[in-house]
């Protein structure tokens, strides 16, 4: 059975290297085309961002940023979310309001 989200390093390996990368305030993205009919996310924070309770937090608020967005998104997609370091000053919103501008960019709508 297929996951619904990159949990491989194989699969991050390959989004990395074949993949656009598009760059924004607080995340960077890499998106690749898949052979399914949905998109899988993965979401990565380097331990240099803050300790355990703000990198979780931060993979909190990117899931549920996603998960809204990725409604009105093209079906299809690997998208790697990594966090700059100074996503831990971000809001909520600004991390949701920056997510979508990079799948503006990226012309996933």
């Amino acid at each position: 059975m297929i996951k619904r989200k990159l949990s491989k390093t194989s699969e991050f390996k390959k989004v990395f290297s074949e993949g656009r990368r598009i760059e924004g305030k607080n995340l960077i993205i890499f998106i690749l085309k898949n052979d399914y009919n949905f998109n899988r996310p993965g979401i990565i924070i380097k331990k240099e961002t803050g300790k355990a309770v703000v990198r979780n937090k931060i993979k909190r608020r990117l899931r549920e940023a996603f998960r809204l967005i990725n409604k009105k998104l093209s079906p299809g997609y690997d998208i790697i979310m990594l966090a700059k370091i100074n996503i831990r000053e971000s809001g909520y919103f600004e991390i949701c309001h920056d997510l979508e501008s990079l799948f503006n960019k990226g012309k996933l709508f």
